[in-house]
């Protein structure tokens, strides 16, 4: 099965803000319960080797929660680890929330940071991509790694599904993961609460997306190929 860049809600400008940040509120809230990327702190440890520092930059964190676990357990090697957050559509009060768990770890930029062009600020610092690299078209996609030699930017990129019965076979259980979790995912957004329960628009909408996410991943192969055709 080839690559197919299929339309995900979450990436379009005119997507009500309160159900795009819920959406990250879920995955952060996923990500930390299960602990989804745990097994990588080895490549992450040797990412941070490769840039000689202890700054990681995140690229289209959305929540930011995937790195919580992480972080605790690199913290151990890297007493001085500094994390900072960023995204095109940064979800702020999920920053905050990640923020929280151990501030003197986590950072996030409050204005919009395209994973395509990072400041120059941020040159040469250690920058990953959990679960949103699949969000950019190839041509995008380049730019990325591009960015990240230009910057002489070691840069690490995760994937939590791929194009595999395993990762279609867990979109079955999305919307009834989302009814059931939603009261424990903080903070509580009020306005979205009806289109969850009521109307459930938000649980299809996240089940879209990820299927949407599954046919977008790219394979090994794929990220290898100098001529991308979308």
């Amino acid at each position: 099965m080839k690559r197919f860049h299929a339309l995900e809600f979450e990436d379009l400008s005119w997507f009500p803000k309160s159900w795009r940040d819920y959406g990250t509120d879920y995955l952060r809230f996923v990500a930390v319960k299960f602990d989804i990327y745990s097994h990588v702190s080895p490549i992450i440890e040797k990412g941070l080797d490769a840039s000689q520092q202890n700054d990681w930059i995140d690229c289209a964190s959305g929540g930011g929660g995937g790195l919580i676990n992480l972080a605790k357990k690199i913290k151990t090697n890297r007493p001085d680890l500094k994390i900072t957050l960023t995204d095109y559509y940064p979800n702020i009060q999920s920053f905050e929330l990640t923020k929280k768990t151990n501030k003197a770890i986590f950072d996030f930029e409050k204005n919009p940071i395209d994973a395509k062009q990072l400041p120059l600020s941020f040159q040469g610092k250690f920058r990953t991509m959990f679960g949103s690299f699949h969000h950019f078209r190839p041509k995008d996609a380049q730019q990325i790694l591009q960015n990240a030699i230009d910057q002489n930017a070691p840069i690490a990129i995760f994937e939590p599904v791929g194009r595999n019965f395993a990762s279609f076979f867990s979109m079955l259980f999305v919307i009834l993961n989302v009814l059931v979790l939603t009261p424990f995912i903080r903070p509580v957004r009020w306005t979205v609460l009806p289109f969850i329960y009521l109307i459930p628009l938000v649980p299809l909408y996240i089940l879209w997306d990820g299927i949407a996410s599954i046919f977008r991943t790219y394979s090994g192969l794929e990220m290898k190929d100098p001529n991308p055709i979308n």
